[in-house]
């Protein structure tokens, strides 16, 4: 059945033959206008800015780049670990020794060196005549009185304790007197009798009996 065709018809059905076989021809690649920078590459955001000339390589102008769009390799703003603030190691405090704090020693009163006034002699005056002087005396008891140390003598002073008789718990009183055994004459009379007259006046063995010093 071939015989008859012509051999132009057979060149135009081989035409369209390799013509089916091969498809469509490839679409020629796009090319960017003059001027338009390179698209950014993958996962980039925004446009690129170009550098200004004579700007140096790799150091972008400040406000080159626009909001939210960051060079490859520049880590956004919190990206960074955070560093945690330097603390000093702990140094614990040198021990100091105990502070030994010595109380103030209290000087005691100074012990007199003088003995106390002695047992009056013999010739008086006697226990009897000091009670009888004491008769009548503010702040003496109205009772019955009787000697319980003394009369004791220096000089013309005399030093006497005296209570209530036949009562062993009475207050014991003192009594300081001067002059001879005949004519006594009182000075002190009473529970305490250590005043300026006995302090100034009196011999220092009467003042020992009297005020202890």
């Amino acid at each position: 059945m071939l015989r008859n065709v012509p051999l132009r018809f057979l060149a135009l059905a081989g035409s369209l033959t390799l013509l089916a076989a091969c498809g469509e021809p490839p679409a020629p690649p796009l090319t960017a206008p003059p001027g338009a920078s390179a698209s950014p590459g993958p996962g980039a955001s925004g446009p690129v800015v170009p550098l200004p000339s004579g700007y140096p390589t790799g150091v972008l102008p400040p406000g080159a780049l626009p909001t939210g769009v960051l060079p490859t390799g520049v880590l956004p703003p919190g990206a960074l670990p955070t560093v945690p603030p330097y603390v000093p190691p702990f140094v614990p405090p040198a021990t100091l020794p105990p502070v030994t704090t010595t109380p103030p020693r209290t000087t005691p009163p100074p012990t007199s060196t003088v003995s106390p006034a002695a047992q009056c002699p013999a010739s008086g005056p006697t226990k009897a005549q000091v009670l009888a002087v004491l008769v009548g005396l503010p702040g003496i008891p109205a009772k019955e009185l009787e000697v319980v140390e003394g009369p004791f003598c220096s000089g013309s002073w005399q030093f006497t304790e005296v209570r209530i008789a036949d009562e062993a718990k009475a207050e014991r009183l003192f009594v300081v007197t001067t002059g001879k055994p005949a004519t006594l004459k009182v000075i002190e009379a009473g529970t305490d009798v250590c005043s300026t007259d006995v302090q100034t006046k009196a011999p220092a063995r009467i003042r020992v009996r009297a005020c202890g010093a």
